[in-house]
């Protein structure tokens, strides 16, 4: 290994962790694959192993390390996602994680773990063409890796039913994590539910006052696929309708992108933009967001795994109106622990409102999403990551530990 690195047990490949698109190389950028790695790595550390991030990084190579784990960026072409992870790959140690990126046409190194966190090709009006040609990737790619660990049962559906494997233990279904602990109800007797008149503001003697103020939330990077243009039309017609709502954005936007230029001249023409609020919250604070919130939205698209931001928020007592799209459907139940709708802008908002216009619902909503969450605690998922990886360690000849 290069540039002086301590020696690694278990290299993680990915092809973002820390902020390399703003050049912020202290801080992890906003998203769930982030996250996983970072959690990744707190596993493989506890274990006594030694990890080591290599990442990909557009503006140059850097060196650094994050809570205690040596992170490392290289340089790399757009149009060559392939050969960048196979140079990284190259210079790895010990096991090797491909925690991103599965669908390109990577040659692994053998005795290899792959990580699917969704299948971001599910876009509807992707060519044909261009999903066979990634079907006959992934069936590389589980023949060439010893195991994929997929965060939803949609992968695994999909290569059950596309690519040609004996191995049904090839891929290991293990959905994301949520830290309960962390992500817990402002309240813990929120239980205790509002009637639809409290909520409304309502009084059973004479004196009536003002509409009990609420929150949504759009916990989610801001890009399109995360469905932050339905988001944003949602926003018009509820703040139109609702003059107690407020709407809160809570993501990474990157700058100088056509998304981030048409959401800011939105934000300066919406009549009612006194009522949106747009904020980015680290990690470690992200729970005020949930906790301020009284309906959370998902408006994915398409490319979802088991969303972080929705069990976060689902961990956090707030119910959810979520889209039908990737691993979602493994953990919203329609009409139990949240809304599931179809990935259109006016099933959102219709599924908003209903739940806005009904306390009861959404009390009992987030209470079912609370027991949800905790059958996917963080505790839970790293266990289960320790004997994978010490079982390919073991496979490998290597120590499960230092």
């Amino acid at each position: 290994m290069g540039n002086g690195e301590a020696r690694a047990d278990v290299t993680i490949l990915t092809h973002s962790y820390l902020n390399a698109y703003q050049q912020q190389y202290t801080r992890p950028f906003g998203g769930g694959l982030e996250r996983y790695v970072g959690l990744l790595c707190r596993t493989i550390a506890r274990m006594g192993l030694r990890p080591l991030v290599y990442q990909l990084s557009y503006y140059g190579e850097f060196s650094t390390s994050y809570e205690g784990s040596p992170v490392r960026g290289w340089t790399y072409e757009v149009d060559a996602l392939a050969a960048a992870f196979e140079r990284m790959a190259a210079a790895a140690e010990g096991l090797i994680i491909y925690a991103s990126c599965i669908w390109q046409p990577i040659a692994y190194r053998p005795g290899s773990i792959g990580i699917c966190h969704g299948i971001n090709w599910d876009y509807s009006r992707m060519e044909l063409k261009t999903k066979a040609n990634i079907a006959a990737i992934i069936g590389s790619a589980i023949r060439q890796l010893d195991l994929i660990v997929s965060v939803d049962s949609h992968f695994q559906t999909y290569c059950r039913s596309t690519c040609e494997f004996d191995d049904s233990s090839k891929i290991a279904l293990l959905p994301n994590p949520v830290d309960t602990s962390q992500f817990r109800p402002k309240n813990e007797k929120s239980a205790n539910r509002l009637s639809s008149k409290e909520a409304s503001g309502q009084t059973y003697g004479k004196e009536v006052t003002a509409p009990k103020p609420l929150r949504v939330l759009y916990p989610r990077r801001l890009s399109y696929e995360r469905g932050v243009v339905a988001m944003m039309l949602v926003t018009d017609k509820l703040l139109d309708r609702f003059a107690n709502v407020t709407v809160e954005f809570a993501g990474e936007l990157l700058d100088h992108t056509p998304v981030a230029a048409a959401f800011q001249l939105w934000i300066e023409a919406q009549p009612h933009k006194e009522r949106i609020l747009v904020r980015t919250y680290s990690f470690d604070t992200v729970q005020d967001a949930y906790h301020a919130a009284d309906i959370a939205v998902i408006p994915t698209l398409y490319s979802e795994g088991t969303s972080l931001s929705c069990l976060e928020a689902m961990s956090c007592g707030v119910p959810v109106v979520a889209t039908d799209i990737g691993g979602l459907n493994d953990i919203v139940i329609d009409g139990l622990n949240g809304r599931l709708v179809p990935p259109r802008w006016v099933p959102l908002y219709e599924a908003i409102c209903d739940l806005l216009g009904d306390a009861s619902l959404r009390g009992e909503m987030a209470a079912a999403a609370r027991q949800t969450a905790l059958a996917f605690d963080e505790a839970r998922w790293s266990s289960r990551w320790e004997r994978l990886i010490a079982a390919q360690l073991e496979k490998l000849g290597q120590n499960a530990a230092t």
